[in-house]
This record gives structure tokens, C-alpha cells and sequence, in this order.
């Protein structure tokens, strides 16, 4: 009995063997769907995209919105009188809110790497007093690390503004938005305006 019990464990053993070896000399070694890649520093994708330009973060994320800080808090004289503009409503500070961060965002966007500085063939609003695209990039070519102080200057000034727009204080806004406009013209005067100008 035992005999026969054996036998036919034997016999069960050797027709599962013969079927895996059957199997795996009949159908080709499959792939995995999603191929092991190697990253290198050369061939790593990167992790951001830095197609938008330089002037394009300026015009359409870091102007409009340091614009709207600099006017949150102002005196307008005209021929109705003095008239003083400060926020009020939440939602006068909440817009301020999205403004402060929009331009700490867009800091970060003007220090990513590789990013051109404008399109091909773009002409700035007053090319006589500007410095030209190339111009820049050869400006940021040679001296990078000073593009990235400036911009943290910049990140910097809009942290300040957010802190008094969270502690609802009109007056700090416009004192910090001093210094935002300080931070602005320093950048400006290296890497926009033509010396004299």
C-alpha cells in the first residue's frame, strides 16, 4: 500500500514537472508591462516644467499681483477730494491673500533652472532702455547665484505682506509694500534697465 502510494506520488511529481517544462519552453518569457528604466542625471526627465518664460511669470503672475498689493492701501487726491483706500471685507483680504502667495509661487518659478528668458523674437514695450533677451541670458549664464538672491528677495518681501495681510494690519501692508517695490527695482536695475536709465 505504501508502495502504490509512493508510485503515485512519483508519477503526480513527474507529470507536474513535465508540465511547467512544457510550458516554459512553449510560450515566449513575458515582459512587464512598465519596462525597468535606469535613471542617470543625464537621462532623468525633469521634475518640473520650465517652458513658461521668464517674462511671461513677470507679466502674468508676479506684476499683476504685486499691483494689487501696492493699491490695497493708497490716497487718492482728485477734484472729488482726498480719498483714502484701505481693505475691509474678508474678501478684500482674501483676494490680498492670493496675491501675496501668487508672487511667493512665482519666486519659485523664476529660480527654476534652464528656463528661457523670453520667446524667440520677442522685443520688450521700450527696447532702446532695456537690456535684449540674450543680453540676460548671458547675464544669467555668468552669474546665476545673484538671479536667485534677487528672487528671494522678492519671495521674501511677498512673506512679510503676507504676514500683514493675516494679521488684518493696513498699515504693515504699506510699509511692507515699500519693500516689495525695493526688491522689485533692485532685480530691475541688473537685469531690465540699461545703465543711466
Amino acid at each position: 500500500m505504501q508502495n502504490s502510494f509512493l508510485t503515485l506520488s512519483t508519477v503526480f511529481i513527474s507529470a507536474v514537472s513535465l508540465f511547467l517544462v512544457s510550458c516554459s519552453e512553449s510560450s515566449p518569457p513575458q515582459q512587464s508591462a512598465a519596462p525597468a528604466i535606469t535613471m542617470t542625471a543625464e537621462s532623468s526627465p525633469l521634475p518640473y516644467n520650465n517652458e513658461i518664460t521668464l517674462r511671461e511669470i513677470m507679466s502674468s503672475l508676479v506684476d499683476p499681483h504685486a499691483d494689487a498689493l501696492w493699491n490695497a492701501v493708497r490716497v487718492v487726491a482728485d477734484s472729488d477730494g482726498i480719498t483714502e483706500y484701505a481693505p475691509e471685507s474678508e474678501e478684500d483680504w482674501n483676494a490680498l491673500r492670493i496675491s501675496a502667495m501668487s508672487i511667493i509661487e512665482g519666486a519659485n518659478a523664476l529660480m527654476v533652472p534652464g528656463r528661457r528668458v523670453a520667446r524667440p523674437g520677442a522685443v520688450g514695450e521700450f527696447p532702446e532702455y532695456e537690456f535684449t533677451p540674450e543680453e540676460v541670458e548671458e547675464k544669467l549664464a555668468a552669474d546665476r547665484q545673484s538671479w536667485v538672491q534677487f528672487s528671494r528677495g522678492l519671495q521674501y518681501a511677498a512673506f512679510e505682506m503676507l504676514d500683514a495681510i493675516d494679521s488684518r494690519n493696513a498699515d504693515l501692508l504699506s510699509e511692507y509694500g515699500a519693500a516689495l517695490d525695493e526688491a522689485c527695482e533692485a532685480c530691475h536695475s541688473v537685469y531690465w534697465y540699461r545703465a543711466g536709465i
